[in-house]
């Protein structure tokens, strides 16, 4: 982005990259997922969970001129949650993608704002597929795992997204484009655990994906084709990110946050929530992106086996 604007660069001084394409190509991110599954790319079940995820690729009402649409995103480490049990404290992964994201929109929104003073400008969240919006703004680029890179920074950051009244000179929508050596590199192909991420396709099986099969509710149990040691992130998967070469000095960074006791974690366990304990539980998660939705099935397939462990070390 040579000649970038002054507000790109102020908000890279604080630490967010941002790019800027204009409100109209809102409709062009839903039209492009909708021919993904026109085309039989995109699985029934992963297209009507993107349709729940209510995501708004119209105008806001609350903004019906919006003029831009930015995107802003933050290098972030991976959390680690600390969980007692049978005697052991065991420190389990979230990756960013699931924590924080009030904090983040909050703060990219206080920095626009300073950005662009004296100027005043409204700016409304959106409500968008950030990864696709990422790529499609030149912000970042797509590894073969899908999944969006920032250049020099890998894959390990929070995105969030705003229409605004701001009329942008420059408009960066663009064209895809994919990391330079994910013609020629397999390293994702291989760590991934359910086959995902094939050789004669670059969208991947998204309805296979171990993120995708442990978001879902824990009274969905895991098929049987997924191995006990594919499991890895309390929510999540990070094994693409980890054995990727674009993700290398990205991989070990980590913020401690929660500390859950034996008590706690056998209630978690027992997955029958109500009362005090369970509104206790569920404000002692929320800083971590997690509600009682996936437990205790993710809590237990990380507790029964430590076979994970070394991916983190």
């Amino acid at each position: 982005m040579s000649g970038r604007p002054r507000f790109i660069q102020y908000l890279e001084k604080n630490g967010y990259f941002a790019s800027v394409i204009s409100a109209t190509h809102g409709e062009e991110l839903g039209a492009e997922i909708r021919a993904l599954h026109d085309q039989d790319l995109l699985d029934d079940s992963v297209y009507n969970d993107y349709k729940m995820a209510r995501f708004s690729t119209k105008l806001p009402k609350s903004l019906p001129h919006a003029k831009s649409i930015i995107i802003l995103t933050t290098p972030q480490p991976m959390l680690r949650a600390t969980f007692n049990w049978k005697g052991q404290a065991r420190q389990l992964v979230i990756p960013p993608t699931y924590f924080d994201y009030g904090k983040v929109t909050w703060h990219a929104r206080r920095l626009l704002a300073e950005a662009f003073r004296p100027r005043s400008y409204r700016f409304v969240r959106a409500i968008l597929p950030l990864k696709l919006l990422a790529v499609r703004s030149g912000l970042a680029l797509y590894g073969k795992n899908n999944i969006a890179y920032l250049p020099n920074h890998g894959s390990f950051h929070r995105p969030t997204a705003f229409f605004t009244d701001y009329d942008s000179p420059v408009d960066y929508w663009q064209e895809k484009k994919a990391l330079p050596l994910c013609s020629k590199c397999t390293a994702c192909m291989k760590a991934c655990p359910t086959g995902a991420i094939q050789k004669d396709r670059f969208l991947i099986r998204a309805e296979v994906c171990l993120t995708y099969l442990n978001e879902k509710p824990s009274e969905d149990r895991f098929p049987r084709s997924v191995d006990a040691s594919a499991h890895n992130s309390l929510i999540g998967c990070t094994r693409c990110q980890l054995a990727c070469p674009y993700d290398r000095g990205v991989t070990r960074r980590f913020e401690d946050r929660g500390r859950f006791s034996e008590e706690e974690t056998a209630y978690l366990l027992k997955g029958r929530f109500s009362g005090p304990m369970a509104e206790k539980m569920t404000r002692k998660l929320k800083p971590l992106g997690l509600d009682l939705s996936t437990f205790p099935r993710n809590l237990q397939v990380l507790l029964d086996s430590q076979r994970w462990e070394s991916l983190y070390q």
